[in-house]
């Protein structure tokens, strides 16, 4: 027995510090948790949201989502939702001037991707990476006066989710196990129920703008957590987490268990992007109401332990969940040293009092038997009338309502229904033949009408069946007068209405039903219906049911809304009625009184057209009721038609509001801007200012940006940490459409080696980026460089250039080569073409992939030229170091730079339209004539040829998805060849050998260090070269997306679900496969928005650099600039002086006109600008590095040219007679006359 009791005794020790931590670290490495990453090898594989993310993110019964964040001048947001028993209960609280505003809303769980709660919209539009999220209604403050708040935005994360257990150490888990260590089983199976559950955290931003009544809007970017848990991990606990205005945040949970037991972990997000597992060092600094310093210390030990204080309290408040627990939450001011923002305290009890399960109205749909989908003719009391596809949107509603009269009346009536519809059409051929004809999906306009014309004709010229007549008659309520309204299948929506549209008949008697009848089915093929649905993809022939209904006569007829639909109010009810036919109203033949009714106080505001309002206060207080009572029901504001007779409240239609639930003007601007960790991060619009120069559309947005964001993530993290976030966008930020680079995350991550060596600022933009500033910031948020770091680049880049750069060229050019083969052809189904895209979206990819590590090979061989030239590894360049850099990069003697091969190939073909006697002929030709021209040349025809075949798939916005390439659109090729013509040939330019150019430097280097420098000046050619090369098969892949993307949306087209095949560059990639699977509506009206609104993004300008958000600029000119003596400065491309009539050119359109001879100034170049190099003299760009396209094409052709000279194309205008001297980094404004 002693011997029994001693193994006890030394078991229970051996669990808790031997057993239990060997097997927790077992479990987490045979079942680790999802990490949302992946190394820098496969980015492949986190492109996109996968299946899985779509499903964790859908929302779900029994689980628990909170929004919470906090903005500038102390104002925060709070949204918590709950989902219990199939319904939605969100409690929000809005804190703003120092007033807390607050509400509770309830509905029934209706759609996986969209919650919907009264006046709050939560609608995921990309797996942890955004949600929209919309609140337009009334909040109380603390005095319970309501307000009408609007707050419309995008959530959007700026740091990847994490499972919230997943990184906890074994000591979090303490308490369960330490009492009973030797219940290893039940105690693991308790951990690993935390460990493994999906329990989501995850900072992030809520841009939105928030206006409250009458006051001004106010646009705020809210930081803070969201999470999400199901319920069963929803305990008695305490919960703390708050972000930093530095972007570092912090979030911290301490669940009870049964027994007392506490399960306590917290978590770090670091404003660097990793996340580690904190401890918080005394739990009673935050259950205190003193100033003890809230501390957390790392698990790992590696960093110092992170301190806050607590500040002033601004909010405290509470509120009864539906899972019978209170929550109290505490909202309070937190600083760490000098970065501020506000900590939210929230503790989580059981409620002392239970309180019952709540029910809300509803009606659910009902959908009929095969048995009734056969039924003709059916009453509105059948229970089989309320199925949409039966009796059509219209019917089906009066029915639905028949069945739920409650202090109103809905006369009587029948529905014919589809199926008598589509008997009818059966048994006369020549209708059917001619409706087949609205399957073909791609005709012009002109042809639905004459088409839909026939077939009403044939309609109306038919005679009803007598088995039809007969079943009318039996079915029919008697009536002296009825009513006879179109009820189509797909009519009356949320998303979709075709009101006023379809023919609706009045004061018809019993004898005329028949002829009604047809004319109904013949209004189902109307002009203005056909073209209504072909907007919205919807199909062009749907059947066709008809709603015949004793009709009200002699009394006041109108339309309810119970929300305004102005305003998009959800607190006001607006009614419209007049004495006589509701039809008047909706037709406009006679303006009816407007009534006004507040839902709040009942404050009722009439504006009548006559003496006295056509409603009393009697009948205006009971259609509120009933209103208010149908919104219930249908769970979304109702548009209601109504007769009102004496005290009888006749409803003879209810629908939902047709687009209540757009998205804001704010939030279509705003919908592809980019999250910011916190208020000053440094973008720039250098380098990509030329590569990606015009706003993005939806595609490029959601695919183009991604991609480039994990491939530049890639070149960042590789020697660092080798990890990927699949979540955030780290090097790329979009700010109004426009694609700009994020240099605090690419850039100053290595902050001291750059702030030591400033030839990086010169190579990227061509001037200094960086001031003392930002690299306090960037110690701050990046720390040191790891010791290593130094040695793997070094390690990587040698590797890259003298063992790998050749297997990478050939391996982009073996990718360009497979995403050829992947184009898909006209006879795929779309299915398959999206198939095909995904494949070609890998290795568009890896061709990104390949030319960015050439793109550093470039780069690299540039330092070390630029070190080699200055003379040391650090320190600024003076002058002549950067005339020196000109010389060097001037002369590169290799033939195979392909951006260069443009305009000698174009000097090429109009040398050889010389040759062939075809200049006069090709210059009096006008467009594709031009090119035929030339296929009647000798040598020409095979010269032209061969640039297209080397060419053709380049072109303006060459790596956007809507571009068109040199081969489709060949208006720029010719006007250039024209150009050139007119032009005599210039003489090629001389390349000096290394030893030529090093003798002509002014930093006349000696021995080793000349050696090294002539070696480095080889390899930095080559890898122009080799970039260049990489470039051309990137833009070659590209083209191959964007001929699958095209496909796309000529296969949606030709199946009727686009308006346009165009139209696919409005819609993410994930979004035209939701199309293709559920044909929505609603999809279309939002691409369709997106394109209306893209215009407002053209022709901004913007700075070159901004420390915080980027904004447009507004470049205003002095008057003393149109003076002779201007001078701009810049930095040397390539070293000459010139003097010329300057050419300004902000667009291509504006660079057609290029004289030869001319000056050009623009504000960037791309590969369509390099058809003008063999003409002008001289080039001056607001935009570029020493790596930019102008500066290569210019080096190559010997042009004098400055590059960063800002806003040249502001403060010179065409016809300037001005001096580039580019030895002097000058460009000039000079006297026309002064000739010397």
């Amino acid at each position: 027995m002693l011997i029994l009791l001693l193994l006890i005794f030394i078991s229970a020790p051996l669990c808790r510090y031997i057993l239990y931590p060997v097997v927790y670290a077992f479990l987490k490495w045979r079942r680790p948790v999802r990490k949302f990453t992946a190394p820098t090898a496969k980015i492949r594989d986190i492109l996109n949201p996968d299946k899985d993310e779509w499903h964790m993110e859908e929302i779900k019964n029994e689980e628990i989502i909170t929004i919470s964040g906090s903005g500038e001048d102390d104002s925060f947001v709070y949204i918590q939702i709950i989902t219990k028993n199939g319904i939605h209960s969100s409690h929000i609280r809005i804190f703003e001037n120092g007033t807390l505003y607050s509400g509770s809303f309830d509905a029934y769980f209706a759609e996986n991707r969209t919650i919907t709660c009264g006046p709050l919209i939560i609608e995921l539009r990309n797996p942890f990476r955004k949600w929209r999220i919309n609140f337009r209604g009334y909040l109380k403050d603390n005095d319970g006066n309501s307000h009408f708040i609007i707050l419309s935005g995008w959530w959007r994360c700026v740091t990847n989710a994490r499972f919230f257990y997943s990184n906890a150490p074994l000591k979090s888990f303490t308490d369960v196990y330490h009492e009973k260590p030797l219940e290893l089983a039940e105690n693991l199976k308790a951990i690993e129920k935390y460990r493994m559950g999906n329990v989501f955290h995850q900072m992030g931003e809520y841009h939105a703008e928030i206006k409250i009544g009458n006051g001004e809007v106010v646009e705020h970017r809210y930081r803070g957590l969201r999470h999400r848990n199901p319920l069963d991990l929803e305990t008695t606990s305490t919960q703390f987490h708050t972000y930093l205005n530095d972007g570092n945040g912090i979030s911290h949970r301490v669940n009870s268990l049964e027994h007392q037991k506490l399960v306590s972990h917290a978590i770090i997000f670091r404003a660097d992007h990793r996340v580690r597992a904190v401890t918080l060092h005394n739990s009673h600094s935050l259950e205190s109401d003193n100033m003890i310093p809230v501390r957390f210390n790392y698990s790992s030990g590696k960093f110092l332990p992170f301190e806050m204080r607590k500040g002033q309290k601004l909010s405290h408040f509470n509120y009864i969940r539906e899972d019978r627990k209170v929550v109290d939450v505490t909202a309070l001011k937190v600083n760490s040293a000098i970065f501020t923002g506000i900590g939210f305290v929230v503790r989580i009890r059981e409620a002392l009092h239970t309180t019952p399960a709540k029910t809300l109205d509803c009606f659910p749909e009902y959908h009929a038997t095969d048995s009734e989908k056969v039924r003709q003719v059916l009453p509105f009391g059948h229970r089989a009338c309320q199925d949409k596809l039966l009796t059509g949107g219209k019917g089906a509603n009066l029915a639905r309502l028949q069945a739920i009269t409650n202090d109103f009346h809905v006369p009587p009536g029948i529905v014919v229904t589809t199926a008598a519809f589509n008997e009818h059409v059966r048994i006369n051929r020549n209708i059917a033949e001619a409706i087949k004809l609205l399957d073909q999906n791609d005709q012009s306009a002109d042809y639905y009408e004459e088409t839909g014309k026939r077939i009403g004709e044939l309609l109306i010229e038919s005679e009803v069946s007598e088995e039809l007549h007969n079943k009318i008659r039996e079915w029919l309520p008697f009536s002296e007068y009825y009513a006879v309204r179109s009820s189509a299948v797909g009519e009356d929506g949320a998303d979709l209405s075709s009101a006023g549209q379809l023919e609706s008949y009045l004061d018809v008697f019993s004898h005329e039903i028949s002829e009604k009848l047809k004319l109904c089915w013949a209004s189902n093929f109307r002009r203005e219906v056909l073209n209504y649905r072909k907007n919205y993809g919807q199909q062009l022939n749907p059947s066709m049911a008809v709603v015949i209904q004793e009709m009200n006569r002699n009394g006041v007829a109108g339309v309810m809304f119970t929300a305004n639909p102005v305003k998009l109010d959800c607190g006001e009810i607006v009614i419209n009625a007049l004495k006589g036919s509701g039809e008047q109203i909706v037709s406009g033949v006679t303006t009816p009184d407007e009534i006004h009714v507040n839902r709040i106080n009942k404050s009722v505001v009439i504006n009548k057209i006559g003496n006295e309002c056509c409603l009393n206060d009697f009948q205006i207080e009971k259609l509120s009721r009933v209103g208010e009572y149908l919104e219930r029901i249908f769970g979304k504001p109702q548009d209601i038609e109504f007769v009102v007779r004496g005290d009888q409240v006749n409803i003879v239609q209810s629908r939902d509001i047709t687009g209540l639930d757009k998205e804001t003007p704010f939030e279509m601007y705003t919908e592809y801007n980019s999250p910011s960790i916190h208020d000053k991060e440094i973008l720039t619009n250098a380098n990509v200012g030329e590569v990606l120069p015009a706003p993005v559309n939806a595609m490029e947005a959601h695919n183009l940006t991604g991609m480039f964001d994990k491939v530049i993530c890639c070149m960042t993290t590789q020697e660092i940490n080798d990890v990927v976030p699949a979540h955030t966008t780290i090097g790329f930020s979009v700010a109004h459409r426009k694609i700009f680079f994020n240099l605090g995350e690419v850039v100053l991550r290595i902050w001291e080696m750059v702030e030591k060596d400033r030839i990086t600022d010169i190579v990227i933009a061509g001037e200094t980026l960086f001031s003392p500033e930002m690299f306090r910031q960037a110690a701050h948020q990046y720390g040191s460089v790891p010791s290593f770091f130094p040695l793997k680049r070094m390690y990587r880049m040698i590797k890259l250039i003298y063992f790998t750069s050749n297997s990478v060229k050939a391996k982009i050019a073996e990718i360009d080569k497979e995403a050829k083969r992947l184009v898909p052809t006209e006879d795929m189904s779309v299915e398959e073409v999206f198939k095909k895209y995904e494949e070609l979206e890998k290795l568009w990819c890896d061709a990104i992939r390949c030319h960015t590590d050439l793109s550093m090979f470039s780069s690299f061989t540039y330092v070390l030229c630029g070190m080699l030239i200055r003379g040391s590894d650090s320190g600024p360049l003076s002058n002549d170091n950067i005339s020196d850099f000109a010389n060097v990069f001037s002369n590169n003697s290799r033939g195979d730079v392909v951006s260069a091969d443009v305009p000698n190939s174009l000097k090429k073909l109009a040398k050889t339209i010389r040759e062939d006697g075809l200049v006069k002929e090709f210059c009096d030709a006008e467009g594709n004539d031009c090119l035929k021209v030339l296929e009647n040349g000798r040598r020409s025809s095979q010269e032209i040829r061969r640039f297209l075949d080397l060419h053709g798939h380049r072109g303006p916005k060459e790596l956007y998805l809507d571009a068109a390439t040199w081969e489709e659109d060949t208006d720029l090729l010719v006007h250039t060849i024209k150009s050139m013509l007119s032009f005599p040939e210039a003489s090629d330019k001389t390349i000096e050998n290394e030893d030529d150019i090093i003798d002509n430097l002014k930093c006349k280097p000696t021995g080793i260090r000349r050696r090294f420098l002539k070696y480095f000046i080889g390899q930095t050619h080559r890898g122009v070269a080799f970039r260049e090369t990489a470039k051309n098969h990137l833009v070659s892949t590209t083209n191959s997306v964007r001929k699958t993307c095209r496909m796309i949306g000529k296969k949606l087209y030709q199946k009727g679900y686009l308006p346009d095949p165009n139209l696919w560059m409005h819609f993410s990639m994930d979004e035209l496969k939701e199309l293709n699977e559920t044909r929505s509506a609603k999809l279309i009206s939002r691409a369709v928005r997106r394109k209306q609104i893209a215009s407002k993004f053209e022709g901004l300008q913007f700075p070159l650099v901004a420390h915080g958000y980027m904004s447009p600029i507004k470049v205003e000119i002095a008057e003393t600039d149109a003076s002779v003596g201007l001078t701009l400065r810049g930095t040397t491309v390539c070293e000459g002086k010139v003097r010329a009539n300057a050419r300004v050119a902000k667009t291509l359109e504006e660079a057609k006109e290029t004289i030869p001879g001319e000056i050009l100034i623009t504000r960037y170049t791309d590969i369509c600008w390099s058809p003008f190099f063999p003409m002008i003299s001289g080039i001056v760009t607001e935009i570029g590095g020493l790596l930019s396209h102008g500066a290569v094409v210019a080096r190559e052709y010997g042009l004098p040219s400055l590059i960063a000279v800002t806003n040249a194309t502001q403060h010179f205008k065409t016809g300037d007679f001005v001096e580039l001297d580019s030895i002097n980094g000058t460009i000039s404004r000079l006297d026309r006359n002064h000739n010397e």
